[in-house]
């Protein structure tokens, strides 16, 4: 977002220097002295010059916030600010928050970036970021702040998955991210001390070292999954969002696709994938409120009901 708001105050040095001409204005009034008639005139001139200086080095300058595509409360990431020259001039001394850059070249742009935190997920307007100057002699400070933007915050992925996500034969999350479920493609030497369990017999017996498994490429769960989160509200409800983007960012890191029935920013519900729509995900987990929603039409969906998973974990 480039629209932003400028303003330039004194500093310290400048306000004393203010009140320094003033004071030898009056006082060049009281005793007719030219020198120091001469002396104030300069002083306010020096004044005037820096605060022209001051604002002409950061107007006109396109400021842009770039925020993470997504992001989950409790975590830290960075929120970069892209300012860019467009009027053809060398900018001097440019800061954004914590961070700071000397020079800016004519018709160029520069990356600053303060660290973005927030405890608590839903939408947030990112606001109070500034881009600063005390160019050229520090008299006068110019800010730019940039206009507010709203931003979703992802509730905080739970670390431990609950066993209910297990089906009748035990582990198959765990089964299928240590790679003891599923077709496998690729294969290894085995090493002391890995899973026994994973050696692949039929061909370890065919060469002089035993191989293991080490890719799954089948979904042990099923591939369409849809979070119930009926009959649960208050701090319940929260858990066991945070509970749904755990096992999301689980299967994410490990490689595992699969698709989540979730509203759009628009409004309406579809599937949205684990590895390629996670912003859209995040965004629906930081803006869901407690109440019923629409359930999909199709046949081979595993439906997760968090109100069962709450009371075996809880």
């Amino acid at each position: 977002m480039s629209s932003h708001r400028s303003k330039i105050r004194p500093t310290r040095s400048g306000k004393t220097l203010f009140f320094l001409g003033i004071f030898l204005l009056f006082a060049a009034q009281n005793t007719g002295n030219n020198l120091l008639y001469l002396m104030s005139s300069c002083f306010f001139a020096c004044l005037i010059w820096s605060a022209v200086i001051s604002w002409r080095n950061i107007s006109g300058l396109k400021i842009e916030l770039l925020l993470p595509d997504y992001y989950f409360a409790g975590q830290k990431d960075t929120i970069r600010c892209r300012i860019e020259d467009l009027v053809g001039r060398p900018r001097f001394f440019l800061g954004f928050e914590d961070d700071f850059a000397e020079f800016l070249p004519a018709s160029n742009f520069l990356m600053l970036k303060s660290v973005l935190q927030t405890s608590q997920r839903g939408s947030y307007k990112v606001s109070g970021f500034k881009v600063f100057s005390s160019y050229p002699v520090d008299l006068f400070i110019c800010t730019c702040e940039v206009l507010p933007i709203d931003f979703q915050v992802g509730p905080r992925p739970a670390a431990r998955i609950p066993e209910v996500f297990n089906r009748e034969e035990g582990g198959a999350v765990d089964q299928l991210v240590s790679g003891k479920e599923g077709d496998y493609w690729m294969q290894k030497p085995y090493q002391d001390g890995e899973d026994a369990m994973l050696i692949n017999w039929s061909i370890s017996a065919r060469s002089l070292t035993e191989w293991v498994l080490i890719k799954s490429v089948k979904f042990g769960l099923n591939k369409k999954l849809c979070f119930d989160f009926d009959g649960i509200e208050g701090q319940m409800f929260e858990d066991c969002l945070e509970v749904a983007a755990g096992l999301i960012m689980r299967l994410r890191q490990h490689d595992i696709d699969g698709f989540v029935w979730a509203a759009e920013n628009e409004g309406g519900y579809c599937w949205q994938s684990v590895m390629f729509d996670l912003p859209g995900l995040v965004s629906w987990l930081a803006r869901i409120q407690p109440g019923q929603f629409p359930q999909p039409d199709d046949a081979d969906v595993e439906v997760l009901k968090f109100a069962d998973i709450y009371r075996s974990f809880a």
